[in-house]
């Protein structure tokens, strides 16, 4: 092999090397980027399931409230009716 064919290998191996890296570089960056919008999702996801979970336990405490309301609601009209119809 000549010194021109021999350099001319060597420029040939180098851009494919250099176009190799280049396209490293890319996937590098675009897994770098999907690992931080992963890790920014599974962030929003936890604490939206945090914020679920309170939501849950102020709705079941409403409902609870509720009942109690209804309860004493119910009282009432009894004592009402009670007051209002003295032989029963």
């Amino acid at each position: 092999m000549t010194d021109d064919a021999r350099i001319n290998d060597i420029y040939l191996r180098l851009n494919e090397l250099t176009e190799d890296v280049a396209t490293l570089k890319i996937q590098a960056g675009t897994i770098g980027t999907s690992q931080v919008a992963i890790a920014r999702t599974v962030t929003l996801a936890t604490g939206l399931a945090s914020d679920m979970r309170e939501v849950k336990a102020d709705i079941r405490q409403v409902k609870a409230d509720i009942r109690n309301i209804d309860a004493s609601i119910e009282e009432i009209l009894r004592l009402l009716r009670d007051r209002n119809n003295p032989s029963a």
